[in-house]
């Protein structure tokens, strides 16, 4: 193992009183709130998968605090994940807690790193990789002891989870489309089947309906558009073996249309194209989070650039929209642009300022379809 993956097993394996820091010291340096989920979800496990448990979050705690990704880049580690996923499907437990706490410390460290200013975004994708992996190595090897003991078919959810983390599945369609969806408000229940498998987790999930060729994502988005209204709803078609990628895609384009501030209903990855390549460039999305975080700290400063981008630089309807006088938004976009550099009063400024805010709001939403499926 790795020195973060020792260091990791070390800290949670003292014994001693039962407080959190005493007894689980690895998640001294996590939130209160999240220091007690950890430590629940250790307690709460069946006895024989416990000490199990307690390694894997402990490496995993380890390695989000310290961005260290070379703790799961080795095939000897992704294996002794899956170990821990087929721990719990022989001690009759669910993966499913586990998979959420883990998309939330994944949600935390990525807000933690990007809080580290510019030069930030190689430490994020570290982040994100811990999260993805650890997920996919605890839902595969929990999916792969469950069909080597009962010899059935997957349910749709474990079917939904084993497609999206790349596994072979015998059952498994030639292609799917593959709908990102994000909730607005609140938890989504459950998404509409319409002749596929679904998994969600929170607010996002993912619908895999089986198709033969590409032509069928509009009118499934459209579907799950009327039953979920205030979703954000994207579509990518790909083979099974892509799913993975093109449900990264998908995940990217519904970050990118919650942070441009684009309202909820069906987006392609055409809409987003500057921002999608800003996005999967880690140099020029470094440099993009460097010029907005001036305006992301000043008073009032970022709801005036998302009401003057949304108003398409109209400074009258952007002032209505702030209900402040136009002296008051003429001065806060002067602000902006002594802050940046660029004047969100011309063209070419006010789209770089779009640009730069909606790639650092996306990294949020990218969190929330990290904790249901790896893919990345």
């Amino acid at each position: 193992m790795t020195s973060t993956s020792i260091r990791g097993e070390a800290a949670f394996a003292s014994g001693g009183p039962s407080s959190a820091r005493t007894a689980y010291p690895a998640v001294a340096g996590l939130p209160a709130e999240l220091r007690a989920e950890v430590v629940a979800a250790i307690e709460g496990q069946p006895r024989e998968a416990r000490a199990d448990v307690r390694r894997l979050l402990g490496v995993t705690v380890a390695a989000l605090t310290s961005g260290d990704d070379r703790v799961w880049t080795s095939a000897r580690e992704a294996e002794e994940t899956a170990r821990v996923g087929s721990a719990l499907a022989a001690a009759g437990a669910l993966p499913d807690p586990l998979l959420v706490l883990i998309g939330r410390l994944t949600a935390w460290a990525v807000e933690r790193a990007a809080a580290a200013g510019p030069g930030a975004a190689g430490a994020l994708k570290d982040v994100v990789r811990v999260g993805h992996a650890v997920t996919r190595g605890l839902a595969g090897g929990f999916h792969r002891y469950a069909r080597s003991r009962t010899g059935v078919p997957l349910d749709g959810e474990q079917l939904a989870a084993a497609l999206l983390s790349g596994q072979r599945v015998p059952e498994a369609a030639s292609s799917y489309q593959v709908l990102a969806v994000r909730c607005g408000h609140g938890a989504l229940d459950r998404l509409p089947a319409l002749g596929g498998v679904a998994l969600v987790r929170g607010s996002a999930g993912f619908l895999l309906v089986p198709e033969a060729g590409p032509g069928r994502g509009p009118e499934l988005a459209a579907e799950l558009r009327a039953a979920h209204p205030a979703a954000w709803v994207v579509p990518h078609w790909a083979r099974t073996a892509e799913i993975p990628a093109a449900a990264e895609t998908a995940g990217d384009v519904v970050a990118l249309a919650v942070g441009s501030g684009a309202p909820a209903g069906v987006h392609r990855l055409e809409d987003f194209a500057v921002e999608y390549a800003v996005l999967r460039h880690p140099s020029i999305e470094a440099e993009m989070r460097r010029l907005i975080e001036p305006v992301l700290g000043g008073p009032g400063l970022a709801e005036t650039l998302r009401a003057f981008v949304q108003a398409d630089g109209n400074r009258t309807r952007a002032a209505a929209e702030l209900i402040v006088h136009r002296s008051t938004l003429d001065y806060r976009l002067r602000r902006i642009a002594q802050l940046t550099g660029y004047d969100p009063v011309k063209p070419a400024g006010l789209q770089v300022l779009a640009i730069a805010m909606t790639a650092s709001r996306a990294a949020a939403v990218q969190a929330q379809f990290a904790a249901v499926a790896g893919t990345r």
